[in-house]
């Protein structure tokens, strides 16, 4: 992703059907001192129906994509930056809607998608897990969303049109589409996004709101007038980041009386009124079914009559087999050994998902012998990520590169560079023989004194396969026993947040900003006056948290870039957790007759942002 330094006028490129431009057009950006760079992309209705025309125009389409990528590269050459295409409003009168890039789509038909659940409650606001936003977000809208038919999945509108952001960037203001009606027939106004933000910045005590780290600067959500929604912001953020933070679908727009009338908690709420594409049918313990929103706001959309999502499991046979029968037209979460091969069969398709996740090997740093940093450089040493992650190859795609930040960003190192570091390659005699010499030094001679650790894992086949694996090379390497404890899925958490182990087999965080100020300060950082949530290692270190609040106020990417640098060598030698791995592959398998997606065997980097469908059509 890429940033650039941005002024008063923001970048319009502009794609036309017979010749590209590159333009500077006023278009009210703000111009603060320094600001994380945004590509602007003109996205007025005309662009969509000019690629329709003909697929001659798709052509010159792509190969005008290719000048401005090399005129970026011309102009950037020396410094390093963070691409984020921000897909801006036009200046024209017109407003931007989701169209599939197809000449003739189709109307009509039911649409199967294999779906990873039943989801546990329908607070998605207090959900981490797709088996609530997968099946949920088609009857809702957000604020802003990223564009589902293109790999750079840019952020584009969705119920705001259109946003300023005044000079000091402190101030973000939205404007909202008006006539949006929700599925009950009432007119949604700003007063329902002021509520569900509100819900999800300054939830009251007792609620648990995921998505309020995204937005620890925002003091305040107002609503000026019912179409218009404007955000105060106690500090400026690296513009690329607060972009993304509005662009997260997981801030799905509620009814303001539906949060009133249940005290902002949903668990128990499935049908409450969205705005979305579709509307709510039936549920039951197979599949979660919604028709066609016939009074949708955005014209000719949805393209589907009805989904039907069936219950399956993320990387299982099951969910492979209902593809490959035809049970399910799209699937995610296949098996990796069956999602690498999904694409080579007849009349099937495979896109891969990035998503910004970063795991490790969690070492409690309140007990012993990990209060010892020497010991956690130990570990470090002698464990071989590569081979770990080899373990599970086949039941989870979860990749080898980028080191302490998240792959797929500038943050992020290189696999060969990584496969040649310390702590990141594969042992070798000499980090063995430093790794003892370090347990020496800590009093800890052959693993002697070492008591036999507690290894916890959660009931899942991935981790219950990789425990045996660790346990062999902290014994081969450093004399240490473990013993594995197999801990149920759904008290391995509490279990983990409570301190009740020496080391997991697995932990991690989303990135779903991909600064390392973002999902390193959760990790091990404070926040305010105690321990980040996801700060399980219990490792509290006020440098630490300096230069992470250093990198998280810096606007400048080429900064941001090499302040990582710095911290990256820093957690090197602090070693809090085990890095393991910084991005997991989520194969996606659809037949020929889904259309609309972007173009099969695209790969992208993104989270759950993408499962709205009001873009997908049928032709069968």
């Amino acid at each position: 992703m890429l940033g650039l330094r941005a002024s008063k006028s923001a970048i319009w490129l502009l794609i036309c059907a017979v010749t590209a431009m590159l333009a500077a057009v006023a278009c009210g950006a703000a111009e603060p001192q320094v600001v994380t760079v945004v590509e602007t992309v003109v996205v007025t209705e005309e662009v969509v129906k000019e690629v329709q025309v003909e697929k001659e125009v798709v052509k010159e389409v792509e190969v005008e994509v290719e000048v401005v990528k090399e005129v970026i590269k011309e102009v950037t050459k020396e410094v390093p930056i963070e691409r984020v295409v921000i897909a801006t409003p036009s200046p024209t009168d017109e407003i931007f809607y989701v169209r599939p890039l197809d000449p003739f789509p189709k109307s009509g038909g039911t649409f199967r998608a294999g779906a990873h659940g039943p989801p546990a409650h329908f607070d998605w606001y207090a959900s981490g897990t797709i088996a609530n936003h997968g099946v949920q977000s088609p009857m809702y809208d957000a604020l802003l969303r990223r564009d589902p038919r293109t790999s750079d999945v840019p952020v584009i509108p969705d119920l705001a049109h259109r946003w300023d952001i005044s000079d000091d960037q402190l101030t973000f203001t939205f404007d909202i589409r008006e006539g949006v009606k929700f599925h009950d027939g009432s007119d949604l106004t700003s007063e329902d996004i002021k509520a569900t933000y509100d819900r999800i910045i300054f939830p009251r005590e007792g609620l648990v709101s995921l998505r309020r780290t995204l937005f620890p600067n925002v003091s305040a959500v107002n609503a000026p007038d019912d179409y218009t929604i404007e955000f105060e912001l106690s500090e400026a953020r690296a513009l690329s980041n607060m972009m993304v933070a509005f662009s997260t679908e997981w801030n799905l727009i509620s009814k303001k009386e539906t949060l009133e009338e249940n005290d902002g908690n949903l668990r128990s709420v499935d049908d409450h009124p969205g705005t979305g594409p579709f509307k709510y049918v039936e549920r039951d313990d197979d599949r979660w079914v919604q028709e066609k929103n016939v009074d949708y706001w955005s014209p000719d959309a949805p393209y589907i009559d009805r989904i039907e999502h069936i219950w399956l499991k993320a990387w299982t046979p099951e969910n492979t087999a209902a593809l490959l029968g035809n049970q399910t037209d799209w699937a995610m979460w296949l098996a990796p050994k069956d999602g690498k091969d999904i694409g080579n069969r007849p009349g099937l398709n495979s896109i891969r998902q990035h998503l910004l996740i970063w795991h490790g090997i969690p070492l409690n740093n309140m007990r012993k012998p990990f209060d010892d940093k020497r010991v956690r450089q130990a570990f470090a040493l002698v464990l071989d990520q590569q081979a770990l992650l080899d373990v599970t190859a086949d039941v989870k795609a979860t990749l080898f590169g980028g080191g302490w930040f998240t792959d797929g960003t500038p943050y992020g190192l290189p696999l060969e560079e990584l496969k040649q570091r310390k702590y990141f390659r594969h042992p070798t005699e000499a980090d063995i023989a430093e790794a003892r010499a370090l347990l020496a030094e800590a009093g800890y001679p052959n693993g002697q004194g070492i008591p036999k650790l507690d290894l916890a894992t959660r009931e899942t086949i991935n981790q219950r396969q990789r425990a045996p694996a660790i346990q062999a090379m902290l014994k081969e390497g450093l004399n240490v026993d473990t013993e594995i404890r197999v801990i149920d899925v759904s008290a391995h958490g509490e279990e983990i947040k409570a301190g009740n182990y020496d080391i997991s087999v697995e932990g991690g965080a989303w990135a779903f900003i991909p600064d390392p100020s973002f999902y390193i300060k959760d990790l091990f950082g404070r926040c305010g006056d105690t321990l980040c949530d996801g700060n399980t290692a219990f490792y509290d270190n006020p440098e630490l948290d300096k230069m992470l609040r250093a990198m998280e106020i810096e606007l400048d990417q080429a900064k941001k870039i090499e302040m990582s640098r710095d911290l990256a060598a820093f957690l090197d030698q602090e070693m809090p957790w085990i890095p393991l791995d910084t991005t997991e592959i989520t194969y996606w398998g659809y037949w020929d007759h889904v259309k609309g997606l972007m173009p099969a065997n695209s790969d992208f980097y993104a989270n759950y942002e993408l499962h709205k469908w009001d873009y997908v059509w049928l032709d069968r």
